[in-house]
């Protein structure tokens, strides 16, 4: 099977009919991405990657808006964290939902059918998420590359020595932007549940059911102006409610 990246691409590429990238704005949480069809998508920005060597984090600045998606989703495959973002962002904005509807984190705890017989594996620190996990867990067990130092955050070195322990995975999707995501995929190959989360997360549920993923969590625009603004201000994924709806897909029954 091709790297997730690849194939997120040509998904990509053949939902492209023409749109063009309207406004970008790499914001300090996201950067958010508004088609000239007013769809809107967004993806995280990985400040901790960012590096202290120039201010200029992108040298064609100024000229983005207007490019083709076409041209921009490559950019997913970037080392550069902000063009990676674009591309991801990108991508979201193209991805059209169909019936997907409103769901929430309460919704997604009882989906993937928590026990105090589990143990949780969590790559990315989704607090709001953890401390609901906690109240129905055995044991939670959190990694965060950009946290490791924090308190309660265990070494992204030691994932592979404990993921396969985990009965239920639950990855964000900023492993998209890291490229870590097939490689923590095949660490947790023998979990229960997979879920796939973050407004970041494409709502492409054919690519990740294939992959053995259970449960995709993620988030639909409905305000790209609002949207866009918020980002621009530093707003993450807390200020997301008034201009997004949560959508959570099973991918298994």
């Amino acid at each position: 099977m091709k790297p997730i990246i690849d194939t997120l691409i040509d998904c990509g590429l053949s939902l492209f009919s023409g749109q063009r990238l309207e406004d970008i704005r790499a914001g300090l949480g996201y950067t958010a991405v508004k088609l000239d069809t007013q769809k809107a998508g967004v993806a995280c920005m990985l400040r901790h990657r960012l590096g202290k060597s120039t201010c200029s984090l992108l040298p064609n600045a100024g000229s983005l808006s207007g490019m083709t998606a076409d041209r921009a989703l490559p950019l997913l495959r970037s080392p550069n964290p902000v063009e990676a973002s674009i591309g991801l962002a990108t991508l979201n904005a193209l991805v059209d939902e169909g019936e997907a509807g409103e769901s929430s984190n309460d919704d997604l705890v009882q989906m993937l059918g928590i026990t105090r017989e589990d143990r949780v594996g969590m790559v990315g620190d989704i607090m709001p998420l953890l401390r609901m996990i906690r109240d129905h867990a055995g044991h939670c067990v959190v990694f965060d590359e950009g946290k490791n130092e924090e308190k309660g955050i265990t070494s992204t070195d030691l994932e592979r020595e404990e993921l396969p322990k985990c009965s239920v995975v639950i990855l964000s999707a900023t492993s998209l932007l890291n490229g870590t995501f097939d490689d923590v995929l095949s660490m947790a190959s023998g979990t229960r549940e997979i879920c796939v989360i973050g407004p970041s997360a494409p709502l492409l549920p054919d690519i990740f059911r294939e992959r053995g993923v259970t449960l995709l969590s993620g988030r639909r625009f409905t305000d790209a102006d609002r949207l866009l603004r918020i980002v621009s201000e530093a707003g993450g994924t807390r200020c997301f409610g008034p201009v997004s709806v949560k959508v959570n897909i099973r991918l298994r029954d």
